[in-house]
């Protein structure tokens, strides 16, 4: 009688496994995007400076790395299954770097990673970016102050601007747009302090 009600208890514990739903694997939604440098290289002639690129600073709430999307003036949305392949700061400097090459702005353009001992430069680039998102309403916010300051009088910069480009958009919802629009902010920066470096 004993094994009967053993036999019978294994039984509808067998029967109610069977019948407990597996769940399923589901695909990670998470994408990551990187900046990209799009501006062909150019031929130039002449003598062109050395420049120094500081490390590019950004504000402490786009150190994340999930995107920033703004809605209204005081709440920022973070994107976190859009995420940066690396540091928003890195990427900065790297196509900042890349973009200022493709100008013919600099002979080189050193970054604290790419310094090489005994190499003099003749700037020193500094640049804080203040702004780099999205918004709700499909506008694309970016904003950076940069410093040019030669390194024979370190005193007051040689040029500087607050750079804040007012025409670039995205689709509102393809972040993929919004790192479009963010490299075309890059290389306008780039343009405008390239611009400095000619009037030297």
């Amino acid at each position: 009688m004993m094994t009967l009600r053993l036999f019978l208890l294994a039984s509808l514990v067998f029967a109610a496994g069977c019948s407990i739903p597996i769940p399923q694997a589901t695909a990670d939604p998470t994408r990551f995007y990187v900046l990209t440098s799009t501006t062909p290289a150019v031929e130039t002639a002449g003598v062109w400076p050395i420049v120094h690129l500081r490390e590019v600073e950004v504000a402490t709430y786009l150190r994340s790395r999930p995107m920033v999307v703004r809605r209204g003036n005081h709440e920022v949305e973070f994107r976190e299954y859009a995420r940066w392949g690396e540091p928003l700061e890195l990427g900065l400097s790297r196509v900042l770097r890349e973009e200022l090459l493709a100008r013919g702005a600099a002979a080189a353009v050193l970054t604290p990673g790419l310094r090489q001992a005994g190499v003099v430069y003749d700037y020193e680039l500094k640049v804080r970016v203040l702004a780099a998102e999205g918004t709700t309403d499909e506008a694309i916010v970016f904003r950076a102050a940069w410093e040019l300051t030669a390194t024979a009088a370190k005193t007051e910069p040689v040029a500087r601007g607050d750079f804040r480009p007012a025409d670039l958009r995205w689709d509102g919802t393809s972040e993929a747009t919004l790192v479009g629009g963010l490299n075309a902010a890059v290389a306008a920066l780039a343009t405008e302090i390239a611009a400095a470096f000619a009037k030297k």
